[in-house]
């Protein structure tokens, strides 16, 4: 059964919540940054292995709806559906998202790896970037959802 979503769109509550938490997510990473710039690195470290975490499941959630959840109709409601405008942003969209997951996830694994022993390559370089390529990814998908559910 579809629960309906609580953003006054024709998206569910799943998608609904993807959102939200997609708008809080730059927001929750400048705290985990804050941390870091504080030499608290424990809750830096924890605060970044559970956003990543708890944003995956979300996608899996997402991915899940979409497949099974019966979404699709939904979207297929949409005035952009198959146009080509959408299906570029949607290729940005899935580019950034991709290489933004590969990049945090890398970026977990060789800091958690390394830490406490000082860092000998760039990651404050790596985090910026991975957290511009996050920030991409949320703007893309806030476009797709203005595209898709909104209209």
């Amino acid at each position: 059964m579809r629960m309906e979503g609580f953003l006054g769109t024709r998206a569910d509550f799943i998608v609904d919540t993807v959102m939200i938490t997609s708008a809080l997510l730059p927001f929750l990473l400048l705290i985990a940054i804050f941390f870091a710039r504080n030499e608290k690195y424990d809750l830096h470290k924890w605060s970044q292995i559970t956003l990543f975490t708890v944003v995956n499941l979300l996608v899996i959630a997402l991915e899940a709806d979409i497949r099974f959840g019966g979404i699709n109709k939904v979207i297929e409601q949409s005035k952009y559906y198959g146009s080509e405008t959408l299906t570029i942003i949607f290729l940005i969209h899935l580019l950034f998202a991709i290489s933004s997951t590969l990049l945090w996830f890398w970026l977990i694994i060789v800091s958690v790896r390394r830490y406490p022993v000082h860092f000998r390559f760039p990651h404050k370089r790596y985090g910026i970037i991975t957290y511009i390529d996050i920030l991409l990814t949320v703007i893309t998908g806030w476009m797709l959802y203005a595209m898709v559910f909104a209209n």
